[in-house]
């Protein structure tokens, strides 16, 4: 760690990361209060609590960016940061992702592949390390998170604006979250396949 970096700012990403766990609970009972989509699909008005909720999501999504982005900028990043930091952003999206099945916003086959892929990766990441392999993160990650939290916000919302429908583009967005998320996977699934042979 950096010991040349003023306390505060060593604390900060652990700081944020922690209140983006904090976030999870009210996220959740925000989420858990929004209209029920009925079978026909039709849009829901817009209700204070799925606007809450996704403004408070969106909070604690870009919480994820730049705890991450000032604990590599000023070397201070610690251990449990490395642990928590991943364990935080699973645990918002899996909880935002099981209300919106239950809420009918998103099919619940489309929550289930998210879900099971990056548990999958996250054993793969273990798999490797116990091999002494590096899987390193790439773009495509990146882009399947920007995608998902999008998709996340535009399904809390689900409402129609004009012409423009929250919930029409936050399934889009689900889908190219779903998309890039299989790619990348299988460039993890590649990687670690090529690097195993080589050791």
């Amino acid at each position: 760690m950096n010991q040349t970096v003023s306390p505060w700012l060593r604390r900060l990403p652990n700081q944020l990361t922690l209140l983006r766990i904090a976030c999870i609970p009210a996220v959740v009972a925000l989420m858990n209060q929004g209209a029920v989509l009925n079978t026909r699909g039709e849009v829901i008005p817009l209700s204070v609590t799925d606007l809450a909720a996704a403004l408070l999501f969106a909070l604690a999504a870009i919480t994820d960016f730049f705890d991450g982005w000032i604990a590599r900028k000023y070397g201070v990043e610690t251990i449990i940061g490395k642990l928590l930091d991943p364990l935080a952003d699973k645990l918002l999206v899996v909880s935002a992702l099981v209300i919106l099945v239950e809420k009918h916003r998103l099919a619940g086959w489309m929550a289930v592949i998210l879900i099971v892929r990056d548990l999958g990766i996250n054993a793969l990441r273990i798999a490797a390390h116990e091999d002494n392999i590096i899987l390193s993160s790439s773009w495509l990650g990146k882009t399947k998170t920007f995608f998902l939290d999008v998709g996340i916000v535009g399904l809390t919302l689900s409402f129609q604006w004009g012409f423009f429908s929250f919930s029409f583009w936050g399934l889009v967005s689900m889908w190219l979250a779903l998309i890039v998320s299989l790619w990348s996977a299988g460039e993890y699934i590649w990687d670690y396949a090529v690097k195993l042979k080589k050791t």
